[in-house]
Parts: structure tokens; sequence; C-alpha cells
């Protein structure tokens, strides 16, 4: 019975700080670099400002955020941030096959369709797009967990696989609906 329970609280807890969720300031706050006073701050974020929850796990009790309306990434004191709405992993792939390539890394061309500057993390990695902007990327075979954002625009998240001698193309668009 022990390990059932063991085994239920840890999908329990892995579950919930994986997940993504929309954020409301709630006073005045500074935005900081890093998760302690000690680290520079940003900016101050006012009250019903809106953030992107990176995670519900907490770093000395600051939410690693980005503020919608710059795409700054950074960390808020979670005393001063509302949860709202879970943000879901996109089910679909985003990166289109275009065919068999010579190369072993696979090579994506992103092209950014929009008027914004475009922020995509593949796992760790950061990359810029100016507005409609092309860049072709060369990456390693492999699972990627992706979020796409830009100032004023919820940030975009999933998990794409991809495979080694393929070429990928993906089209940052934006889509406007009612929250």
């Amino acid at each position: 019975m022990i390990k059932i329970f063991t085994l239920f609280v840890f999908f329990v807890t892995t579950t919930i700080y994986s997940q993504s969720y929309l954020g409301t300031i709630t006073k005045q706050v500074n935005f900081r670099e890093g998760s302690s006073t000690e680290d520079n701050i940003i900016s101050f974020l006012k009250p019903n400002s809106d953030v992107f929850i990176i995670s519900l796990e907490t770093e000395n009790d600051y939410y690693n955020v980005i503020d919608i309306a710059t795409d700054r990434e950074g960390y808020v004191h979670k005393s001063f941030v509302k949860i709202g709405k879970l943000v879901s992993k996109s089910n679909e792939s985003v990166f289109t096959p275009t065919g068999q390539s010579s190369n072993y890394d696979p090579e994506v061309k992103i092209f950014n369709n929009t008027s914004k500057t475009l922020t995509l993390k593949l796992n760790t990695q950061l990359y810029y797009f100016s507005p409609y902007e092309t860049k072709n990327i060369t990456l390693s075979p492999e699972k990627y967990d992706f979020r796409a954002s830009a100032p004023g625009v919820i940030p975009y998240i999933g998990t794409e696989r991809l495979k080694s001698n393929q070429g990928y193309s993906w089209e940052f668009y934006i889509s406007t609906s009612r929250r």
C-alpha cells in the first residue's frame, strides 16, 4: 500500500510541476534576473500584469516567469503571483518534415512570419528571430521541449521529436482568439 501511495504522490507532483500556467501579479513587485533579492532587477511589474508561469516548481520561493507584455524571462516571488489558467502543451507537430537530408543532424528552416521579435527555446537553447526573419538551424536528432514567445503573446509550448537525416520547416505566426 505504501509503494502505491508513494508512486501516486510522485506522479501527482511531477505532473503538477511540469505544467505551465498563466498568472497575474497581485502587487507591484521586483522582476529579477534570478531567484534572490541579491539578483539584479529587470523591471517592476505592476498589479494585474500578466505573466506566463513556466512551472509551479519554485526556486527560493520564486517562480520563473515570462512577462507577457515584454517577453522577458525572469523571477518573481510567489507571494505576488495569482495562479490562473493552465497552459496546455500543444499536441500538434509544429516542425513539418520537408524531406530527406544528406546531413545526419536534422536541419530546421524557421520563418518568423510576424512583426514581432520571436524567442524560441528548444530544451535549454534560446534562438531569437527578428520580424519576418528566416533562419536555418542544425540540431541533434532528439526530443525537444519547445517554447515560442513574442511580446504581447501567450507563449506556445509543446514537445517535438526530430529525426536524423531529415529536413524540417516551421512558420511562426500569431493566432488571435479570446481567452
